[in-house]
């Protein structure tokens, strides 16, 4: 085991200011960028050139880490083709299947020295889909083997020191995986290249089994995660797709599963909804898709298994560790965790292997390191949550409503799979009275993209994940009639000692 670069990677960037451009937290393989006022996130999110070359991190799905370009710099070198027509991925599978989404040949497919990839065309749309491919199925190839690429070439002179578990990390993070949601054996965990990954890997796997039975159909619920809802709307699994877009309408979701009995593949939910933190009935999701013949597919991402049970009443929980369960906020990595009991899951333990891409294994081992203060690490997200909750709570004329896992829609919904009392998660969402910028720019916290991290993270979420709907009146109003607008602020909560965190947001809300 080796040990942390610099101490705590979180103290460089916890209820601080931190620069623009800046990795957050600090590490080389940093998930998050500090985008730190609103100015900034427009220009960035515009694609305004002199924001964007303040700005060269971001989340590694949406922006190709440094090193990997690196990678593809070589690979040019080496007559593959033009650097920035070269698509890494973690996979053969992964190249053929982009390559094949964006109607490419199979000769644009290429491998070398271990590494796969697709060679983009110069025009045209698509080199775009190729990329959309892998940014919504996280495939894309690990920083950290870009880093040991660049090694091995003699291009940098050591690697990041980090502490990693380098004995079976695999059979390390699986068993405390399989102990946190209550299944016996660790073979029902599968490892994802990302929590997109496992997403992806967990429908492209329900549907292949069910695509047998004349089953093609997915059943969403409300708006969820803008890259969960691409891979069915982008047909990036190629299905059909219906949306019922009130999640608590347990009516409508009945009458349209069973409408759809004959043909439906499979539910997706999330237990709470990113970006709206609703969370479902489940337990009633369950008899439908019973009902209906189908699968029941749940993120638990946000919710964690340690604050919620949801397993015996999905066939399969989908996770990002990248976020509680690691806390650094400097690695991407997923889980599928099917449940026992399924009538499906002797078929999904094999077909999630085969949709989805085995993690790097130096990706396993820093996840292995970081997971075993999983467990410590919700407990303390879960006090500070409630008491920033109250806090926010007093400041009514400046927040119209706080969403979390116990606001009065979802409360009921979410105590029917909670494990324990005051497991609320992490996650806040804010409904401002003011303008977005008057808070947001002057909180004393890391801002940017993710979430999960063990110090405290502030994004405006409806910037980052729906800006092209900003951008438009029709668009707002879309927005709009699902709840959403501009001046919402998303807080992800850390481990900080909580009076802390709350003189930080008090700084920020008491002048207003």
């Amino acid at each position: 085991m080796t040990t942390e670069a610099s101490g705590e990677l979180g103290a460089a960037c916890s209820l601080r200011h931190t620069a623009v451009g800046r990795p957050v937290p600090g590490s080389l393989h940093s998930v998050s960028v500090s985008i730190p006022d609103i100015a900034a996130v427009i220009g960035y999110e515009s694609g305004d050139a002199a924001t964007r070359s303040r700005i060269s991190w971001g989340y590694p799905r949406f922006r190709t880490h440094p090193y990997v370009t690196r990678v593809a710099g070589l690979l040019a070198q080496d007559g593959i083709g033009p650097a920035n027509a070269v698509l890494l991925t973690r996979s053969a599978r992964a190249a053929g299947a982009a390559a094949t989404y964006a109607g490419l040949t199979p000769e644009a497919v290429f491998e070398r020295n271990g590494l796969h990839g697709v060679r983009l065309p110069a025009d045209g749309p698509s080199a775009a889909r190729a990329r959309a491919y892998v940014q919504h199925t996280g495939s894309h190839l690990s920083s950290r083997e870009a880093e040991d690429i660049l090694l091995d070439a003699g291009l940098i002179e050591n690697r990041q020191a980090e502490a990693a578990v380098e004995e079976s990390p695999a059979e390390a993070v699986r068993a405390v995986l399989a102990q946190a949601y209550g299944v016996r054996d660790a073979a029902d965990v599968s490892l994802h290249n990302s929590g997109m990954n496992a997403v992806a890997a967990a429908l492209a796997a329900v549907s292949g089994i069910q695509r047998e039975n004349g089953r093609r159909r997915w059943l969403q619920l409300g708006w969820i995660f803008f890259d969960t809802m691409s891979l069915l709307e982008k047909r990036v699994i190629d299905v059909e797709h219906t949306t019922v877009p009130d999640p608590f309408d347990l009516s409508e979701i009945a009458r349209v599963a069973d409408a759809h009995a004959g043909e439906l593949a499979g539910i997706i939910a999330e237990v709470p909804s990113n970006p709206s933190l609703r969370t479902p009935d489940i337990p009633a999701l369950r008899e439908i898709a019973t009902r209906a013949g189908c699968a029941l597919v749940v993120d638990a991402t946000i919710a964690t298994p340690y604050n919620v049970e949801v397993l015996p009443y999905a066939d399969v929980v989908c996770e990002s560790l990248t976020k509680y369960a690691t806390g650094s906020a400097d690695v991407l990595m997923g889980a599928a965790v099917v449940n026992p009991a399924s009538s499906f899951g002797p078929d999904l333990r094999t077909e999630l292997r085969r949709h989805g891409d085995e993690p790097y294994h130096r990706d396993t081992a820093r996840v292995a390191a970081r997971i075993r203060g999983y467990a410590e690490r919700m407990d303390r997200v879960n006090a500070n949550t409630l008491v920033l909750a109250a806090c926010l709570a007093r400041h009514d004329k400046v927040v119209r409503h706080v969403g979390w896992a116990y606001d009065a829609a979802s409360r009921g919904n979410y105590r029917k799979v909670e494990r324990r009392p005051d497991a609320p998660g992490g996650l806040l969402m804010v409904d401002l009275k003011v303008p977005l910028e008057q808070v947001y720019d002057h909180l004393a916290v890391a801002k940017g993209p993710s979430f999960g991290a063990e110090f405290t993270m502030a994004s405006p979420q409806i910037f980052i994940a729906h800006y092209d709907l900003l951008s438009t009146p029709e668009g707002r109003a879309a927005l709009r009639a699902r709840g959403l607008h501009r001046d919402m602020l998303r807080i992800s909560v850390g481990t900080e000692e909580p009076e802390r965190i709350v003189e930080t947001f008090e700084q920020a809300l008491r002048p207003l």
